[in-house]
């Protein structure tokens, strides 16, 4: 987590009052929870999901906090537009970064959605940066205004479980590069809109879902609020307790676990 501010830094960020790991002997006061039971992103919201952040909802409300449901505070179009426009900005220098690196660039250093963002960024106008700049502008301030009432917001992780591996990728086998770059921007709208806010996060495997995959729970706090986010993550994580959970089969793991899978009749992948 970062803090303070740089000389010509526009502005500061404050730091915390106490590290962190002294938050998770404090108590939660009462919080004002808005929480996200519609979806907020351009993909259907997993009826399944939905109901595991309303029971969240309901454990935090058994805790005392008022809760109440928030709508979608930004316009998913606009923010999809941020996110594609966005990807195009980052490859503009990359003809700097080859050079540097002593490397071409071509479909032998790039997969193909790269070079083709790539092929696509040289020839973008000094608009293209100015309509990403002002979609930033606007939906920092969107949020803002909206969320400013609550001192947490509750929102799942992702509107869906784990995809298969080959649902899509890079390589652009089963997506042109206008549809997977719109698609990985509404399936990670949850966690992206927070990252163009600037607000502290954290993701909670609290749940699995009927097949036996995590499913994520999103804690947001106020701007510079970190504090906040600790202790109500400490308080789920007792409320609802997931770090002795496992998977039918899982990795990477030797000794005690393993000798604790295997009492448990689990499948061990060595």
């Amino acid at each position: 987590m970062l803090s303070g501010n740089y000389p010509g830094d526009p502005f500061i960020i404050p730091g915390a009052e106490r590290p962190y790991v002294e938050e998770l002997s404090c108590s939660s006061s009462r919080l004002r929870v808005g929480v996200a039971l519609n979806s907020w992103a351009e993909v259907k919201l997993d009826p399944e999901i939905r109901d595991r952040v309303a029971e969240t909802a309901k454990v935090l409300e058994g805790m005392g906090h008022e809760v109440e449901e928030i709508p979608q505070p930004f316009s998913a179009a606009e923010y999809r537009e941020l996110i594609v426009g966005s990807y195009y900005l980052s490859y503009a220098n990359l003809d700097a970064e080859a050079s540097a690196l002593g490397r071409k660039v071509d479909e032998t250093t790039l997969e193909a959605l790269n070079l083709i963002i790539y092929e696509r960024a040289k020839n973008l106008p000094l608009s293209h940066a100015e309509r990403v700049f002002e979609h930033a502008r606007k939906i920092r301030f969107d949020v803002g205004k909206a969320i400013q009432g609550f001192d947490i917001l509750l929102t799942p992780t992702m509107p869906c479980t784990a995809l298969p591996h080959d649902a899509y990728s890079m390589s652009l086998g089963n997506m042109s590069a206008d549809d997977l770059l719109t698609f990985d921007a509404a399936l990670c709208q949850y966690l992206g809109i927070f990252s163009v806010t600037g607000q502290p996060s954290v993701s909670l495997p609290l749940f699995c879902s009927s097949k036996g995959l995590p499913v994520g729970i999103q804690i947001v706090g106020r701007f510079a609020h970190e504090s906040t986010v600790v202790r109500v993550a400490r308080d789920l994580e007792q409320a609802i307790p997931w770090t002795k959970r496992r998977p039918p089969l899982f990795a990477g793991i030797t000794g005690q676990d393993k000798a604790l899978a295997a009492a448990q009749g689990l499948v061990v992948s060595s």
